[in-house]
């Protein structure tokens, strides 16, 4: 008997638990509701739902803002699939920024409603970039041309909005995404792709003043200029000048071809294996365009330089203003009255 009456309470305050834990719920789901009701703008769920089941059948990559507007697509190389940027010649676009956008378009979400008076784009950023506007649309489409993602993008300090192109309705949302209006970020930009303890010899032929030439006779051995005779730079100042076409980082990129013009200036490195890459500054559409071809000094170093071209040749870089004033800098600048 004592056990039944131990049962029987054990039951009762298992019953008073639950009951307990449902009011609990209720009351929790009853809150939510009159905070929904008392906060019209808040807003919850991804931007896009469902899209990890169809991103893999992505095809076309398509950015469009005031900044920059470009194209990357999947194309067939041999037996491998590849994204490559087709406003650029099909440079290669590098995996990591891919999948960046991925995850970031797959984890976008909702925070907050905001206008739909089309009058207030502006001031978040997501006005049409087709029509003028500051916003950044991005599509992205499927083999058959089916819209996978078309969103408006407004990328502020205030946070990140997203509007679709046939509806006023503008959302605050939550998201990394890459950074859109950067081409070069989607590209993995490296005109000469050799270390700097390579070189031996390089020769200058600025935009202004006199060509000079820096030369040293081993790796570990400092710069020094060869010709003319001048006075001796401080060591750091040589270095930098001598290996800058080995770090430069290029803004922008295009088949080579499609870059014509006279070269403003000019610059030739020697390796110590007597491999030979001449390289042009070439003004051309408000840029200046660096093109690089390699050469052996002997047919034993054909192979060598075959590696470089195979990598530079094909393309024009377009450096950044303060590349172009290093790659190639004035002796001026180097030593002042050098003139």
């Amino acid at each position: 008997m004592t056990t039944d009456l131990a049962e029987r309470r054990k039951g009762r305050a298992l019953t008073l638990f639950l009951i307990a834990g449902a009011l609990a719920l209720v009351a929790a789901i009853t809150i939510g509701v009159e905070m929904r009701a008392s906060r019209p703008d808040l807003a919850s769920g991804f931007v896009i739902p469902n899209l990890e089941d169809s991103i893999g059948d992505a095809q076309r990559i398509v950015v469009t803002s005031a900044e920059a507007s470009y194209r990357i697509e999947r194309v067939e190389r041999g037996a491998e699939r590849v994204w490559v940027m087709r406003d650029r010649g099909d440079f290669p676009v590098t995996a990591a920024r891919l999948a960046q956008l991925t995850e970031g378009l797959e984890g976008l979400r909702y925070t907050r409603r905001m206008t739909s008076d089309a009058s207030k784009h502006q001031r978040l950023g997501v006005t049409d970039p087709r029509q003028g506007g500051r916003g950044i649309l991005l599509q992205v489409e499927d083999g058959r041309g089916a819209l996978l993602v078309n969103l408006i993008l407004g990328v502020e300090p205030t946070g990140l909005y997203v509007r679709r192109p046939d509806s006023d309705q503008t959302w605050a949302a939550s998201g990394e995404l890459p950074p859109l209006r950067d081409v070069a970020s989607w590209l993995e930009l490296r005109p000469l792709p050799i270390a700097a303890d390579r070189l031996a010899r390089v020769e200058i032929v600025p935009a202004e003043g006199r060509a000079y030439v820096l030369a040293r006779d081993s790796a570990d051995q400092p710069w020094r200029i060869a010709s003319p005779a001048l006075a001796t730079l401080a060591q750091s100042t040589v270095s930098a000048t001598a290996e800058r076409l080995t770090q430069v980082s290029p803004v922008d990129v295009n088949l080579a071809p499609t870059v014509q013009g006279t070269a403003q200036a000019r610059v030739r490195l020697t390796t110590f294996d007597g491999v030979l890459i001449d390289g042009e500054l070439i003004p051309s559409d408000g840029k200046i365009w660096l093109k690089l071809v390699a050469r052996g000094q002997t047919p034993e170093q054909d192979p060598a330089a075959l590696d470089i071209n195979n990598h530079v040749s094909d393309w024009a870089f377009a450096l950044s203003p303060s590349d172009v004033e290093t790659v190639a800098p004035p002796l001026s600048t180097l030593i002042p009255g050098s003139e």
